[in-house]
């Protein structure tokens, strides 16, 4: 039997991701949470940015189910980001090995249907982050230009 596609885009089922995860940040204490901020050829799903001291930032890459591309992108997000994660929904996050993670330090947040997010595997604080390109994805963040490091 042929599969059959669904007619909801995937870009707009992981948008419904993005509103969970832009509360989790906000109550862990991003003051400026930025969704699409463009870094070179990428666009970080979302960018949160912690402003109170010591100041952290967030790079979360939202994913359905192809969680083996999100580990390269989150990789990658980790030269702009203090930490690095991917979103999924709790279904998918079930079957997710989260060894790959761990090997390049990137944590798992979970999105459960009822809206609430979890942590599956926290993020360790990236030793790959450049610190020109924090500040420059934080300055952008904070005035609201999505186009950060475009390419």
């Amino acid at each position: 039997m042929p599969k059959i596609k669904s007619s909801i885009p995937t870009r707009k089922l992981e948008r419904e991701l993005a509103e969970p995860v832009i509360r989790y940040l906000r109550e862990i204490g991003c003051q400026v949470v930025v969704p699409e901020l463009r870094f070179f050829d990428r666009g970080v799903d979302i960018y949160g940015v912690k402003q109170s001291r010591p100041r952290r930032t967030y790079a979360v890459e939202l994913k359905l189910v192809k969680w083996q591309r999100a580990i390269q992108q989150a990789a990658v997000y980790q030269l702009c980001a203090d930490y690095s994660f991917i979103a999924l929904p709790i279904k998918s996050a079930l079957n997710v090995d989260l060894v790959p993670f761990k090997n390049c330090g990137v944590g798992v947040l979970t999105v459960r249907e009822d809206g609430s997010v979890g942590r599956l595997l926290d993020a360790e604080r990236s030793v790959e982050r450049r610190q020109h390109y924090v500040e420059a994805m934080t300055k952008h963040a904070e005035m609201g230009d999505r186009s950060c490091l475009a390419s």
